[in-house]
């Protein structure tokens, strides 16, 4: 968005009301044309700068998805884009800030750009892994890693191997973090199971750092990664080998933190001295005013050669030159040490030609009066330090050094006045305190007596209570057994009730059965009857039968 000026935020109430029109400017045939794409971008550009200025995170996101649009169908005919970083750094923006934001809304966003914007294709990818990877995400992250890392498209992605170089980085950097994990995880399982988990990671992750290291270019976190698995596997010989050629390789651009590492590495396995000042000494001529100078003026003043020791003169020297060390103990605490050392070894006159070469500088940068009253107050040690030095040195530069003891004095003395009033002070406070206590003391017996007579009303209440408790239980039981009689005779009436129930039920079960059996026999009879009467008219009908029969052979005859 460096291309949008300022000269319309005025106008940014009217521009938020009045819509996008995205259907003008457009050809006989009815196509959009460049205009057209160049002023609705523009318009929708300065839609969304207004939005977020004024913190609209939902109205910039609605301009933004119509931008997104007209992007897709920019691409149909082939119009120069605008800078595609500002729509995918302006679309991280907005997601970022809107409330309802989710992982999935971020994800389509990358995917859409990573279309668009071709140019930023791996970077886009790269972003979104460290997106990822701060939700706790590391699958993911790989995933999109992979993908980035395989993607090709003609001459774009030659354009991107910078970027590419760094997401192949990133990868064996994750493998590191799964190597970590699960040596954390695993501390204290068995030894083999560890070792073959553990190794598959360190083969993934070792494969490609070592392969991006031996390339130029800046890999501090991926170089300590790599060392920390070679130290945990006991491979010293092939760290120191990785350390130096990232110190010592002339392809590689300077870097003092390698040399950093390489120092470290160093000190922690106990390498001679020689190497150890060989390493500061590079680190020094990079950055002169590292914390690490005060290591190599050790190092060179427990050293037995008198090049050494002058050389740790000129490193302490060059050191307080600098800001950051000019109120440093340290650091002149040390450079005192070293000038007493070179005159014991009789080198004054080194001593003095290098003073004589800086003194003007050094009196107008240390030793000012005004930072004399600064030191008095803050740091009184440094004051005394910096007077030493010019003892040791020879210098009577007698208005620092008699202001110097003017103010060590008053202070002195302040301090002193201090001390006696703070003993005046504590004797007042402790006779005060004795009167506090006895004073206690007092109250503290009278709250006895009031504590003792309260006690004692406390248990006469009690017993009174007691008393009554007693008698309203003794009345509760008595109205309990009452209770339980009028129980027992409802019980006892309830009972009878059910026995009653029972015999008049079992009459009525009796009753019953009688009437099934009279029943049962009347329809017994019943069927008697009605056998019988089949049987007299089969009978009957039989006789009839047999009289046709005779009646008609007669007639035959």
């Amino acid at each position: 968005m460096d291309d949008i000026e300022a000269d319309d935020f005025p106008r940014y109430r009217e521009l938020l009301k009045s819509p996008v029109n995205l259907q003008e400017w457009t050809d006989e045939k009815g196509v959009p044309t460049e205009i057209f794409f160049a002023k609705s971008n523009r318009k929708c550009l300065k839609r969304i700068r207004d939005a977020m200025l004024l913190h609209n995170w939902q109205e910039a996101a609605v301009y933004y998805n119509s931008y997104i649009q007209t992007l897709e169908a920019r691409n149909s005919i082939k119009v120069h884009p605008m800078s595609s970083e500002i729509t995918w750094r302006i679309g991280t923006e907005i997601l970022r800030h809107l409330p309802n934001a989710t992982a999935e809304d971020f994800n389509a966003v990358n995917e859409q750009l990573k279309n668009n914007g071709v140019k930023n294709f791996s970077m886009i990818c790269l972003e979104h892994c460290f997106h990822l990877l701060l939700n706790g995400e590391t699958e993911e992250a790989k995933r999109q890693l992979t993908i980035g890392e395989s993607w090709r498209y003609g001459s774009f992605s030659i354009a991107q191997g910078d970027t590419k170089k760094l997401i192949r980085a990133y990868c064996g950097f994750l493998d590191y973090l799964n190597w970590s994990a699960k040596k954390s995880s695993t501390a204290g399982t068995d030894e083999a199971s560890r070792n073959h988990e553990m190794h598959s990671y360190f083969r993934y992750a070792s494969v490609t750092l070592k392969d991006v290291i031996s390339q130029p270019g800046v890999w501090d976190p991926f170089v300590l990664s790599y060392i920390n698995m070679l130290e945990f596997y006991n491979d010293e010989d092939g760290a120191l080998q990785i350390l130096e050629n990232y110190a010592y390789n002339k392809d590689f651009p300077k870097n003092p933190n390698a040399h950093v590492y390489l120092y470290q590495f160093l000190k922690r396995h106990n390498f001679p001295d020689d190497r150890l000042i060989g390493s500061l000494r590079i680190l020094r001529s990079l950055v002169p005013s590292h914390e690490l100078m005060l290591d190599l003026c050790s190092l060179l003043v427990s050293s037995t050669l008198m090049s050494d020791l002058e050389e740790a003169f000129n490193v302490s020297m060059d050191l307080l030159e600098f800001s950051s060390w000019k109120s440093d103990t340290r650091a002149w605490s040390c450079l005192l040490n070293i000038i007493k050392l070179l005159k014991r070894k009789k080198r004054k006159d080194f001593v003095l030609t290098e003073w004589a070469a800086r003194r003007s500088l050094w009196f107008s940068y240390h030793f000012r009066i005004n930072l004399a009253r600064i030191d008095v107050v803050e740091n009184v040690s440094l004051l005394q330090i910096k007077s030493d030095f010019l003892k040791a040195l020879g210098e009577r530069f007698l208005e620092y050094r008699r202001y110097t003891a003017y103010l060590k004095s008053i202070f002195e003395s302040k301090t002193e006045g201090c001390a006696f009033r703070k003993k005046k002070t504590a004797a007042k406070k402790r006779i005060q305190e004795k009167k506090k206590m006895e004073n206690e003391l007092k109250r503290l017996e009278k709250k006895k007596k009031m504590m003792e007579k309260k006690k004692m009303e406390k248990k006469k209440k009690k017993k009174m209570e007691k008393k009554k408790l007693m008698e309203t239980e003794e009345e509760d039981v008595e109205k309990n057994m009452k209770a339980k009689k009028k129980m027992e005779k409802k019980m006892e009436k309830k009972m009878e009730k059910k026995k009653k129930k029972k015999m008049e039920k079992e009459k009525l079960m009796e009753t019953e059965e009688e009437d099934v059996e009279k029943n049962m026999k009347k329809m017994e009879k019943k069927k008697k009857k009605m056998k019988e009467k089949l049987m007299e008219t089969e009978e009957e009908d039989g006789e009839f039968f047999l009289k046709k029969k005779t009646k008609k052979s007669k007639c035959i005859v």
